[in-house]
């Protein structure tokens, strides 16, 4: 790609070479290599000749750029005449336009209409636009006039010309057709369209037909597949528009008007069809049948089995069901195609729009599934509202946006589209079609039999028509669902049906049992299943969550508030906890209910570096159980996880004193009321204790403690059991034992889908890894954390590792780039957990200082590594760093950094 690009009025020109594969067969390998190569040679001399730029180049093909309309046709003109004593025969297109450049590309119809241009012509031959003709001086060059013809990007017909007077075939521009000029070019679906060329030319596909909901883009899209196809159907390309019909005896009336068929005396207008067809190479594209599917495929069947060679395409929402029929589903737009589509439309229509709009322009093209009717009727509505207002305004109903006035009725909005496929639906169909909307997500047979009555055929006819998806989950039953368009237009006609409160009230009933279910599931040993159960419903649980909190439905909420914030954690969404166990708190539970809240709202807060809001809420949770007179069983079991939990913040604050006063006064609490779990809760604690009063350099005691711990853990199913062991083993120097513990740890975690226990596994892992001198080993943890779109409070610890990684490697930049990164995450307000493993980060830094000469700078690094509050270092390597400060040699330093390389430390 050239540096620098011609802008504004470019000409654009595309070589290719004719019958490339043909010529490798015939000059074998080495002469064709050989030949190209002199043939790209040629083509680059005469580049710079005539002052032109390589845009691209691709195999065989050139596409290059041009300021000057006459020096893009006489370079053209050159290196055919160059070319022509060889075996290398070159088609070449010559275009001027508008040149648009985005990320150091030109793009645009010009382009398109450059290469289509390029396409249609034969080796030797040069074909040109009549915008490139315009700009020539009369007589400078020897034209041929080729008369008026369609280009497959399907634009009304141009004249084009040929330069010099050599004789060839006729251009493969589209030919006896009837194919409309779509009001706005082919976009975002070349990825399709190369599947559907490939499909169509299948043996045995005598019909393909692309199926859909509306406003996929199926219409658009067959018209290109059609042009596509053209070249291969010299008897013609037929279009068959058939949403004006509304009569079962007009199709075969439109497809004989198409074709200029008669009927025969004595014959079926199907019948004197499928004759005029028989020995023909014809396309016929039969658009929109879904009204109308038992006379197209009566017709269709008529014609596959009477004209062996031609071809059917069909757009409809549902398939039609006969023999050689192939199906392609018309999916939406991909994220990407969508905000193109949507810049390129609104611009079309006149808006200004930025690149700093691409973001909410993605959000609202993915609030409208990424349709493209829906997308170009936002795209219509931009001129007057930009992006932003137009996602505000869409929570008022889809009629917001509203087409051109020349687009079929059916589509100038979303609604007016959905009503159409409403109204072909039958009485059964559209109570099932309206019902489903009280999903959110969608929602598996078994759910939809229950709260809508449905009857499954009914179920699969939504989907054959195109309405309803069906989606495969592994291991479990499939699951049905609407895009998000298309069940809000049910959403407004379950409002005017008026059952939409029964619904809400047999929904929340449903799910509000399986969060009771989830709660129990979520907690046990089989959680992975439980998660993924939960993961399926999410979208379902939060909607029944917000009903019921909403209609005050305090039992449900509570219950659903609980199954969702333990998913959250989980998933390490602790936000989205926070929100939700605010939002239940607001309801004003009773006081147990309350406590519980409370605590789990305090973990949250931890968890996300909010140290005060978290030690309130603890509070907040002993108040609401002080005042509860009856302290049995219930009380006691709430007050002991909330003191515990309490315990586990005072461990990652680093508060010692208030962790002691702690543990002290849970001791002979949780033995004379606490739970099993609560007793294991308790040891935990007291490892914790342990590991900040050692400062992480463990004893034998504290090790027997967490053996102890550890044995009980296995005994009760404890998910963490092997983490915790692990941890303990890593700072007592066990550490191929520690990644054995981690390893599994983490096998756990996956299956359980706990992501904060498997960022832990892999953080520690990492270390001990490190600790081993195992960069590659320490490499792939890292990637994979950082590859993850949440570490759990561990940044710090993942960049320090990632220092160590690139200190190993050389790279000082990136080394100094990450352990400044760890420290400054460690410095950050309420973040007191890790920095006491700051050597992890400093080791790095120091012998990076070092290598740039910086003795003062490592020296700084020594003396905060040497801080009472860190982690003690081996002795050997302290003595060293402790010499190294009190004498400040380069030489001490060194000694000291050569010493902590050994095991892993620097």
């Amino acid at each position: 790609m050239a540096a620098e690009l011609p802008t504004g009025t470019v000409t654009f020109l595309f070589t290719d070479v004719e019958g490339s594969t043909s010529l490798l067969d015939e000059l074998g390998a080495e002469r064709y290599a050989q030949a190209l190569e002199e043939h790209r040679e040629i083509v680059r001399a005469a580049l710079v000749e005539h002052v032109g730029v390589e845009v691209d180049t691709q195999g065989d093909a050139f596409f290059c750029a041009f300021g000057s309309a006459r020096a893009a046709v006489a370079c053209a003109g050159d290196i055919q005449e160059r070319l022509a004593p060889g075996r290398i025969r070159v088609r070449m297109g010559v275009h001027t336009g508008e040149a648009l450049v985005a990320d150091g590309h030109y793009v645009g119809m010009d382009v398109h209409r450059a290469a289509r241009i390029g396409a249609c012509g034969h080796g030797g031959q040069i074909v040109l636009s009549p915008s490139t003709v315009a700009l020539l001086e009369p007589e400078a060059f020897s034209l041929a006039d080729l008369g008026e013809h369609r280009l497959k990007d399907l634009s009304a017909p141009v004249r084009l010309h040929q330069l010099g007077v050599g004789e060839f075939p006729p251009l493969k521009t589209l030919f006896r057709t009837n194919l409309p000029v779509p009001a706005t070019p082919f976009l975002g679906r070349e990825r399709e369209l190369r599947e559907l060329v490939e499909r169509a030319q299948e043996p045995g596909v005598r019909l393909l037909t692309l199926t859909g909901p509306g406003g996929t883009g199926k219409t658009r899209l067959s018209l290109q597949l059609a042009a596509e196809l053209s070249d291969s159907f010299p008897d013609g390309t037929w279009w068959v528009p058939l949403a004006p019909l509304r009569d079962d005896s007009a199709v075969a009336s439109a497809v004989a008007n198409a074709l200029e068929v008669e009927e025969e005396p004595g014959r079926s207008l199907t019948e004197s069809i499928s004759s005029a067809l028989t020995r023909k190479r014809a396309l016929l594209l039969l658009d929109n049948c879904e009204h109308l599917v038992e006379p197209v495929a009566g017709l269709a069947s008529a014609v596959i089995a009477a004209c062996p060679d031609v071809r059917l395409l069909a757009t409809s929402r549902e398939a039609l069901a006969i023999g050689g029929e192939h199906v392609f589903p018309v999916l939406p737009l991909l994220a990407d195609d969508a905000v193109e589509r949507f810049f390129a439309r609104a611009r079309a229509a006149g808006a200004s729009l930025g690149d700093e709009q691409r973001g909410v322009a993605a959000e609202l093209c993915g609030r409208l599934d990424n349709l493209p009717l829906a997308v170009e009727l936002a795209a219509a509505r931009a001129v007057a509202l930009p992006p932003a207002a137009l996602l505000e305004r869409l929570s008022s109903g889809l009629d917001v946006l509203k087409g051109p006035r020349d687009v079929d009725e059916r589509q100038r909005t979303l609604r007016a589209t959905n009503a159409w496929s409403y109204g072909l639906l039958d009485e059964h169909e559209q109570r099932l079609f309206r019902r489903l909307a009280v999903f959110v997500g969608g929602a598996s047979l078994d759910a939809i039999e229950e709260i809508c009555d449905a009857d499954l055929e009914d179920l699969l006819s939504l989907v054959a028509k195109s309405l309803v998806r069906q989606a495969h989950v592994e291991g479990a039953e499939p699951r049905y669902f609407m895009l998000e368009t298309i069940r809000e237009f049910a959403a407004g006609e379950l409002e005017t049906s008026g059952e939409r409160r029964d619904l809400r009230e047999r929904h929340l009933e449903l799910f509000a049992g399986l969060a009771h279910v989830l709660r129990e599931g979520l907690e046990g040993s089989e959680s992975g299943f439980w998660l993924a159960r939960c993961e399926n419903d999410l979208a379902n649980l939060r909607a029944a969550f917000m009903g019921a909190a909403t209609s005050n439905r305090r039992g449900e909420a509570l219950v659903l508030a609980m199954a969702l914030a333990t998913r959250h954690f989980f998933r390490g969404r602790y936000s989205e906890a926070e929100d939700v166990i605010r939002n239940a708190l607001e309801l004003d539970p009773d006081p147990v209910a309350s406590a519980m809240l409370y605590d789990r709202l305090a973990r949250a807060l931890r968890v996300q570096a909010r140290p005060q809001e978290a030690l309130d809420a603890y509070r907040a949770a002993e108040r609401a159980l002080e005042g509860v007179p009856d302290r049995g069983d219930e009380w006691w079991e709430q007050w002991l996880a909330v003191k515990l939990d309490e315990a586990t913040f005072f461990y990652f604050e680093n508060r010692l004193d208030e962790l002691a006063a702690l543990v002290r006064e849970l001791e002979p609490l949780v033995r004379e009321h606490g739970t099993e779990r609560q007793g294991l809760a308790l040891l935990h604690v007291r490892c914790q204790y342990a590991y900040r009063l050692e400062r992480y350099s463990l004893s034998e005691e504290t090790e027997a403690l967490s053996r102890e711990t550890y044995t009980r853990a296995l005994e009760l199913g404890d998910a963490d059991a092997d983490f915790m062991f692990g941890f303990c083993l890593l700072w007592r120097g066990k550490l191929e034992d520690a990644e054995e513990r981690f390893s599994r740890g983490r096998e756990i975690a996956l299956e359980r889908g706990d992501a904060l226990l498997e960022t832990r596994c892999l953080v520690y892992g990492a270390i001990a890894r490190r600790r081993r001198n195992d960069v590659e080993g320490t490499r792939e943890h890292v990637r994979v954390l950082e590859s993850q779109d949440e570490l759990h409070g561990y940044p710090g610890l993942v960049a320090a590792n990632a220092a160590w990684i690139a200190s190993r490697d050389g790279d000082l930049e990136l080394a100094t780039a990450h352990g400044e990164e760890a420290l400054a995450d460690w410095d950050a307000e309420g973040l007191a957990g890790p920095r006491v493993f700051s050597w992890t980060a400093r080791f790095p830094l120091l012998g990076v200082a070092l290598a740039r000469g910086d003795v003062d700078e490592a020296l700084e690094h020594a003396r905060a590594m040497l801080d009472e509050s860190q982690q003690p270092l081996p002795d050997e390597i302290a003595a060293a760093l402790s010499a190294a400060v009190e004498v400040g040699t380069t030489e001490h330093l060194e000694r000291a950094l050569a010493l902590a390389r050994s095991s892993g430390y620097a």
